[in-house]
C-alpha cells in the first residue's frame, strides 16, 4: 500500500503527463488570426507582441493552477474514499461490539496549514469553475472573426 505522500505524487505525475500530452489548437488559431492582423494592418507588432505574451501567461498560469490543485485534491478523495469505508465497516459491527463509529475525516478540521491551503485551493477552483461557465454563453462569440454563427433565436 502507497502512503499518502507517495499516492500524491503518482498523481502530481500523472496530472502534470496529461497536461503536457494536450493540444493546443486554439493557440495556434490566436496566433493564425493575430498574424493576419497585422498582415491587414489592424494590429500593431507591438500589440501581436503583448498579446502572445498574455495569451501564453494566462495558458501558463491555468496548467500551474491545475498542476498544484489537482494531486491534493484528488489525494482527498482517496482519504475521504477511505473514511467513509471505516464509517460503513464501523457501523456494520454487531451490537455490543466495543468498536466507535469513527467520524469522517472530511469532518474533522484541517490538522495543518498546508492540509487548509489545499483545502482553499480546492473551493476557489470548485467557485472559479462555476464562474467561467456562467460567464460563457453563445453569444460571447458573436462578432468575433470567423466565429461560428450564434444559433438562430
Amino acid at each position: 500500500m502507497t502512503t499518502g505522500g507517495a499516492r500524491e505524487q503518482a498523481y502530481a505525475n500523472l496530472v502534470s503527463a496529461l497536461l503536457d500530452a494536450r493540444d493546443d489548437p486554439a493557440t495556434a488559431r490566436f496566433d493564425e488570426e493575430l498574424a493576419g492582423g497585422v498582415d491587414a494592418g489592424t494590429v500593431s507588432a507591438d500589440a501581436a507582441r503583448a498579446l502572445r505574451f498574455w495569451q501564453r501567461a494566462t495558458l501558463k498560469a491555468l496548467v500551474d493552477h491545475a498542476r498544484s490543485v489537482l494531486p491534493p485534491a484528488l489525494t482527498a478523495l482517496d482519504a475521504s474514499r477511505a473514511g467513509a469505508h471505516e464509517v460503513v465497516d464501523a457501523a456494520a459491527r454487531p451490537p455490543g461490539d466495543p468498536g466507535q463509529i469513527p467520524s469522517s475525516p472530511a469532518a474533522q478540521p484541517p490538522s495543518s496549514l498546508d492540509e487548509r491551503r489545499r483545502r482553499f485551493l480546492v473551493a476557489g477552483l470548485t467557485n472559479a469553475s462555476r464562474n467561467v461557465a456562467q460567464s460563457h454563453h453563445p453569444q460571447d462569440m458573436e462578432g468575433l472573426p470567423h466565429a461560428h454563427p450564434a444559433p438562430p433565436a
